[in-house]
């Protein structure tokens, strides 16, 4: 399998840490007792210090998701210099969509004129493109698709995240949405050398999937007798981030060392599920990974969920960091939880 092009999207709102305080302060006026304003200042600003967060892209007034998304379909195709008629498979890839059925890429399939495409969604969370990505590469291998788009459009951080904090407990469980930054992703695979070195491995821990979770309004009705406990917000980003990211980075570190594969080539560049600055730093220096080889995202672009891995080989290439021939490295720690990477020759 080749990677033919990978182009993304940003939204025009450029927005720092302190523009979301403003905007937690504004939303909860009246129920934030003066005393308590800055301990839950204080707290907010050490929490986004931990995470390593410094700035992120939202929708501005008048923008919607599904402009990005075809933005960043209409690139990758033009980048790639090939036909849309030629692609005959699209697979939607990631949380962020308006309906529950039918599958997203039936829009984008419809807009982006793919009209020789079947499509369908991929959905497991911010592992959604990198599963897309082996799905593709089984597809092609097998002769079964030609030429296939990723695409996938991470928009919807207002319409998830929970504003209603009072306190700096209620903080604890809400704050990892406002490290989430909003993108759109396209990516272009066919088929490559038939020798070709891609590779990727999966593991899944389902017995944590309370510690990260966007619950429906029908969640009970799917809640095992025994639950955490915690009663969820529906539609809202809920995380338990202190046991999801010691759980997940210790989970990482086994899967890449008792990995063979993975543990025994060189990479030039290792790109990162960009979840925070301080949880890729440990996992790379439990892996015994070279440092300087890692390109992070997320000081500039926050958590932009399934599409953090194509946004960082973007931009990675659009720097002068990734060129052709280059080894790479992709490491993925999603709810679920589930563990994934991938390595390959660009």
């Amino acid at each position: 399998m080749k990677i033919l092009s990978i182009a993304y999207a940003l939204p025009s709102k450029k927005v720092t840490n302190e523009d979301l305080i403003e905007e937690i302060f504004e939303r909860n006026r009246g129920r934030i007792a003066e005393i308590d304003k800055e301990g839950l200042r204080e707290k907010l600003n050490r929490f986004f210090a931990m995470s390593g967060t410094q700035t992120r892209f939202h929708r501005n007034s008048g923008e919607r998701a599904v402009d990005f998304a075809l933005q960043a379909g209409n690139a990758a195709l033009e980048k790639a210099g090939v036909n849309r008629e030629d692609v005959d498979l699209l697979i939607y890839a990631g949380v962020g969509r308006g309906w529950v059925e039918p599958a997203t890429a039936n829009l984008f399939q419809s807009e982006l004129g793919l009209r020789s495409a079947t499509c369908f969604d991929v959905l497991d969370a911010c592992a959604s493109w990198i599963r897309s990505l082996a799905i593709a590469k089984t597809f092609l291998a097998q002769k079964v698709h030609k030429l296939i788009m990723i695409l996938n459009c991470e928009c919807n951080f207002r319409e998830y995240a929970n504003f209603d904090i009072a306190n700096a407990q209620d903080l604890e469980n809400s704050f990892s949405a406002f490290t989430i930054g909003e993108a759109a992703t396209a990516t272009l695979v066919a088929a490559g050398d038939p020798e070709d070195d891609f590779f990727f491995s999966f593991k899944t821990w389902g017995e944590k999937h309370g510690l990260c979770k966007i619950t429906l309004p029908n969640a009970d009705d799917f809640a095992p007798s025994n639950g955490n406990g915690h009663i969820l917000k529906p539609m809202s980003f809920f995380t338990a981030p202190s046991e999801l990211l010691s759980f997940t980075i210790r989970k990482l570190v086994s899967h890449y060392k008792e990995t063979e594969t993975l543990a025994s080539r060189i990479y030039d560049l290792i790109v990162g599920h960009a979840v925070s600055v301080s949880s890729t730093a440990r996992a790379v220096t439990l892996m015994s990974l070279d440092s300087t080889r890692v390109f992070d995202t997320h000081a500039r672009f926050g958590n932009t969920v399934s599409a953090s891995l194509p946004l960082g080989l973007a931009v990675a290439e659009q720097e002068g960091r990734l060129t052709r021939g280059m080894r790479v490295l992709l490491v993925m720690g999603s709810a679920g939880v589930t563990t994934a990477f991938s390595s390959f020759e660009y």
